[in-house]
């Protein structure tokens, strides 16, 4: 019997988390304390781009006549933009709960993984790499890492930017396939490789669900993910209790943003009432979660949100329209 293996990308990255900073962990009931974590590698993102970026900001000041122009602080004008994202992340695995590989195997597998990285994406920063075994679940790597693509004929030379760091490295969008699902399989499968050299064979149950678009079903499993982490404060058993009203009204109209797209109107409502039953601390995690389910929503491609909205909207339609019959159909027999 084989393992499965994962190798999740995104743009939402917790550095904190990751070198396990007292503070942030301490409110993270998932983690042991008498758990096993490395850190592999660590650069803040901040002089990350200083160093990858400065010469850029230089030359590209040099040009500019006018003072507004000019670029004092290129990662802040990165995290002011909408459409960039100024680190990703990849976790990496080996196995799961029911069916693993010892964790001296697998943990040999994942720093090959992280040593052949640079090697493998040269237009891909790496500034963090770090080993958990002390979580719920498998052991596993988070890796993050800064896009850097060259060429720009508009600002910097140089800037951040993933779409034209991957093309540098040869992925391009091929039919429904764009360069990062394609770079991603390309890496899921040198992780698979490197399980094989230790005699590891990996499965692929997902295969089964090819009907369905790969980036579609990936934002639906991430939004289920999420929503089954809410699921767990203060050990609620249902989806309609997992998070609750806010009293910030900001933060409520962001979660409600979400929540009107992966949840029904009844079990919205539901939700609300529950919510002052929470403590400060739940109150905070449930932030923080939705927070993430936000980003991870904002972070997919514009179409691929569309289809997910569409689909959502089909849903309900089909569902009020199932209900009205029942209506009329208790209506008559009455």
């Amino acid at each position: 019997m084989g393992v499965t293996i994962a190798t999740h990308n995104g743009s939402s990255v917790a550095r904190e988390h990751n070198i396990r900073n007292e503070k942030v962990v301490s409110k993270e009931k998932h983690i042991r304390k008498d758990g096993i974590y490395e850190i592999w590698i660590d650069e803040k993102v901040r002089d990350a781009y200083h160093r990858l970026f400065d010469d850029a900001v230089a030359k590209y000041n040099e040009k500019q006549s006018r003072s507004d122009r000019r670029i004092e602080d290129y990662y802040a004008e990165v995290n002011k933009d909408s459409r960039k994202h100024p680190v990703y992340e990849m976790i990496i695995s080996i196995g799961n709960r029911e069916n693993s590989v010892s964790d001296i195997i697998g943990k040999k597998i994942m720093r090959e993984f992280v040593d052949t990285w640079q090697k493998r994406n040269q237009n891909l920063e790496l500034i963090g790499a770090y080993y958990h075994a002390d979580e719920e679940g498998v052991p596993h790597v988070h890796i993050d890492y800064i896009p850097v693509a060259h060429g720009y004929v508009r600002g910097m030379e140089t800037q951040t930017g993933l779409v034209k760091a991957l093309s540098e490295m040869g992925f391009e969008k091929k039919g429904k396939d764009t360069a990062q699902i394609l770079w991603e399989r390309r890496e899921n499968q040198y992780l698979e490789s490197l399980c094989a050299r230790q005699e590891i064979i990996v499965e692929h149950p997902k295969e089964g669900k090819s009907h369905l678009n790969t980036e579609l079903y990936k934002l639906q499993q991430e939004i289920q993910n999420e929503i089954d982490c809410l699921v767990r404060i203060k050990d609620l058993e249902k989806k309609e209790r997992a998070v609750a009203k806010a009293k910030n009204i900001k933060f409520l109209d962001k979660m409600m943003l979400v929540l009107k797209r992966t949840l029904s109107k009844d079990e919205i409502e539901k939700i609300l009432k529950e919510w002052n039953k929470l403590s400060k601390i739940e109150k905070e995690t449930a932030k923080r979660a939705s927070d993430e389910l936000i980003e991870a929503y904002k972070s997919t491609p514009a179409s691929i949100r569309k289809r997910l909205d569409s689909y959502k909207q089909q849903t309900n339609k089909t569902s009020n329209a199932t209900i009205k019959e029942k209506n009329q159909r208790h209506e008559k027999e009455r």
